[in-house]
């Protein structure tokens, strides 16, 4: 294994994208999933333009591990060098693809930099040392070591002043507090995880994102995991799971982006529309207060359009359980539920997208 390197960018920024020195010249490994060396790109492209700037020259090939001991002329990757950096990244995309099903994997590669000294090429590409070493992902059974105290703790660590200095500010997600307050993912699950293990943590040992378990105990723990600026950052198309929740009811377009911004909300609006139960909530509703208004704003709809048609301007919402403590088997019940007029509602379900509320 060679020295672990780290690309900084020009504005002194760290790129996540793992390289390493070869005896060759400089290796750049994979990208996979939503974290691992999510800045391959901009780092391929970066050590391109920083090899012709130094006057450097320099072979790229294919280095995955399923071709490593295939005769290296025979991996060489063709690209034109006159291009703009741009263009010869999409030319070595499609060359790293070529007679394989997957057409966008960017793979590991290897830069052969033929008569240039390690100082030398360390130099013009301005990589420094990582000062965490090799860090491998932990297995499930040693994330799962997580517990809802963990996290909690690690929140009131986080709310308290505290930091997880070893991770960046969130770029795709904030987990909210009870209290609407955004932390950082990664941060509070690194936390959870350090005390959990009893080592310290890094980036790379855990991925974040739905479907990792990272997101999963932070849900099960009470936290609210929502896209940041409205971002649709869930994996597209929509599952099957989800595209069959939809099929059950057609949301509105306001709930059809907050289902984008974070899946697991498909399980509130299910809920809200759970036969059978809204129609017992408004039953018990009027029967403990003689007639239908909104909890929120007080409007008697009844007053303006009469009992028979104001009743259909109140909706009811599921606010009392937060869906991630929901168990598959759990049933709702009335007192789970408000009973809203549809502009209250639609601005509840607005507040909660953008991440300025939380179901209590």
């Amino acid at each position: 294994m060679g020295i672990p390197l780290i690309l900084v960018t020009d504005d002194g920024a760290r790129l996540n994208a793992k390289l390493e020195m070869h005896e060759l010249g400089i290796i750049l490994h994979s990208r996979s999933g939503t974290d691992r060396n999510r800045d391959y790109r901009q780092a391929l492209e970066l050590l391109m333009s920083r090899l012709d700037s130094a006057g450097i020259d320099y072979e790229i090939y294919l280095d995955s591990q399923r071709v490593q001991k295939t005769d290296l002329v025979k991996r060489r990757l063709s690209f034109d060098r006159g291009a703009s950096i741009a263009t010869r990244f999409g030319e070595l995309v499609r060359a790293m693809n070529a007679n394989s099903q997957s057409h966008g994997a960017w793979r590991r590669l290897l830069i052969t930099t033929p008569g240039t000294r390690h100082a030398k090429l360390r130099a013009a590409i301005r990589a420094v040392e990582t000062t965490t070493g090799e860090i491998a992902r932990l297995p499930t059974s040693e994330l799962r070591k997580v517990t809802t105290s963990h996290i909690e703790r690690a929140v009131q660590k986080l709310l308290t002043g505290g930091d997880a200095a070893n991770f960046a500010p969130s770029r795709d997600y904030d987990a909210l507090t009870d209290d609407g307050v955004p932390l950082a993912p990664k941060k509070v699950f690194g936390l959870a995880l350090e005390e959990a293990l009893g080592i310290e943590i890094h980036p790379g040992h855990f991925s974040a994102g739905w479907g990792q378990i990272c997101f999963e105990l932070l849900e099960e723990a009470g936290l609210w995991i929502v896209a940041k600026n409205g971002a649709a950052v869930r994996p597209k198309p929509y599952s099957p799971e989800i595209e069959s929740e939809l099929i059950r009811f057609t949301p509105t377009e306001e709930e059809r982006s907050w289902i984008e911004g974070n899946p697991k909300i498909v399980s509130h609006l299910q809920r809200e529309r759970q036969p059978g139960l809204a129609k017992q909530k408004r039953d018990e509703f009027i029967a403990q207060h003689g007639r239908l208004f909104c909890e929120d704003c007080e409007l008697d709809p009844a007053e303006r359009y009469g009992d028979e048609a104001g009743s259909a301007c109140i909706e009811v919402h599921h606010h009392r359980t937060h869906v991630a403590k929901m168990q598959p088997g759990h049933k709702s019940i009335t007192a789970d539920l408000k009973c809203l007029c549809a502009n209250c509602h639609r601005v509840l379900h607005r507040k909660l997208a953008l991440g300025l509320a939380v179901p209590i």
